[in-house]
C-alpha cells in the first residue's frame, strides 16, 4: 500500500492531466508546458529520493494513458463530431502526460546530480582528512625525529641513531599510507571480478592486527559491471571504516550473488558506533547509501557499542541487469 502522501500526489497529478484534456475539449487548443504546476517537479524529486527507477514512471504513464483513454472515448460516443473530439482527447492526453514525464525527469536528474555533488564533496573531505591524518602525521614525526637527531648527534650519538631509525620507520609507514590513498584515486575501470578487486584492496591496506575473511558466493556474471563497480566501492568503504574506526580483531565480508538479487554484509566485532561516532558523513555512510540508491538498492547499518557493526547491501534483480 502506498503512503497517503504519495497516493494524494498521484491523484492530484491524474486530476491535472484530466483538467488539461477538458480544457482542450473546451478550447480546441492543447495547453502548453508553461502552464504546468510544480507537482511534476515534486514527483520527480520525490521518486529520486525514494530510489524509484525512472522506468516505473514510464510504465505508470503508459498504463494511465490506456486506462484513461477508454472511458473518455466512450463518453464521446454518439457525438456527430466523435472523430475530431477523439483526436483532441488522445493528443491532449498524450501531450499532458509526456510534458509531466519530461518535467519529472528533469527534476529527477537534478536531484541525483545534487546528490552526486554532495557525495563528491564528502569524498574530497575524506581524502583531505586521510592526507592530513595518515600522510601529514608521518611526515611530521619524521621531521621531528630528524631535528632531534641533529640536536643529539654530538652529545648523545646513541639517541641520535634511534632518532634516525624512528624517522625511517615513519617515512616507510607514510609511503604505505600514500600508496593506499593513491590506489583509491585511480580512475575507475569496469571490474573484471568483484572478488579480485576486494582482495586487491585488502592487499593494499594494513591488516596485521585484524583477521579479514572474504567469501563471495554465486556467479558474478549475474550482475552487470556497473553494479559490481558500485558494490565494490560500497564494500570497500565499509571495510575501510571497520579498519579505521572499529578496533576489531575480526572482519567478515560475505557477498551472495543470485539471479534475482545481490546481498552482501561487512561485519566486525569491534567497539560499535557510539554517539560521538554516529555522524554518517564522517564515516562515509552517506556515500554508501547514495551509491546503493543509485543501484535501486539499499544499505542498512546496525551497531551497538561494544558489540560491533554490520553494514548490509541489497540490490534487487531489476538493477542487476
Amino acid at each position: 500500500m502506498r503512503e497517503p502522501a504519495t497516493l494524494q500526489q498521484l491523484v492530484a497529478n491524474a486530476e491535472e492531466i484530466l483538467d488539461d484534456v477538458v480544457s482542450a475539449l473546451d478550447s480546441g487548443k492543447i495547453r502548453n508546458e508553461d502552464s504546468l504546476s510544480r507537482l511534476a517537479l515534486d514527483i520527480g524529486a520525490d521518486r529520486a529520493k525514494a530510489g524509484i527507477h525512472p522506468k516505473e514512471s514510464l510504465d505508470a504513464a503508459s498504463i494511465f494513458f490506456r486506462v484513461a483513454l477508454l472511458p473518455l472515448s466512450k463518453a464521446l460516443e454518439g457525438r456527430p463530431d466523435y472523430s475530431a473530439l477523439f483526436n483532441v482527447v488522445a493528443l491532449s492526453l498524450e501531450h499532458s502526460i509526456s510534458a509531466r514525464i519530461r518535467a519529472a525527469s528533469a527534476s529527477y536528474t537534478a536531484f541525483l546530480l545534487n546528490r552526486v555533488h554532495t557525495v563528491q564533496m564528502e569524498e574530497r573531505r575524506r581524502i583531505a582528512r586521510d592526507l592530513h591524518d595518515r600522510i601529514g602525521h608521518g611526515i611530521s614525526v619524521a621531521h621531528q625525529q630528524l631535528e632531534l637527531h641533529e640536536h643529539n648527534r654530538l652529545s648523545e650519538p646513541v639517541r641520535a641513531s634511534d632518532n634516525v631509525k624512528i624517522a625511517e620507520q615513519a617515512i616507510q609507514e607514510t609511503m604505505r599510507n600514500l600508496r593506499q590513498v593513491t590506489s583509491e584515486l585511480h580512475p575507475n575501470e569496469p571490474l573484471k571480478s568483484l572478488e579480485k578487486a576486494l582482495l586487491g584492496y585488502l592487499d593494499s591496506v594494513d591488516t596485521r592486527e585484524v583477521a579479514v575473511r572474504l567469501q563471495v558466493n554465486g556467479d558474478e556474471s549475474w550482475a552487470s559491471p556497473e553494479v559490481c563497480d558500485e558494490s565494490f566501492l560500497i564494500f570497500r568503504e565499509a571495510v575501510r571504516n571497520a579498519l579505521a574506526h572499529a578496533r576489531a580483531s575480526l572482519i567478515l565480508i560475505q557477498i551472495d550473488i543470485a539471479p534475482h538479487e545481490m546481498r552482501g554484509i561487512v561485519q566486525d566485532n569491534g567497539r560499535g558506533i557510539s554517539g560521538e561516532r554516529s555522524d554518517s558523513s564522517g564515516l562515509g555512510l552517506t556515500s554508501m547509501q547514495e551509491r546503493a540508491k543509485f543501484l535501486g538498492g539499499a544499505v542498512t547499518v546496525s551497531s551497538e557499542p561494544g558489540k560491533g557493526t554490520a553494514v548490509e547491501l541489497y540490490v534487487p534483480r531489476r538493477e542487476l541487469l
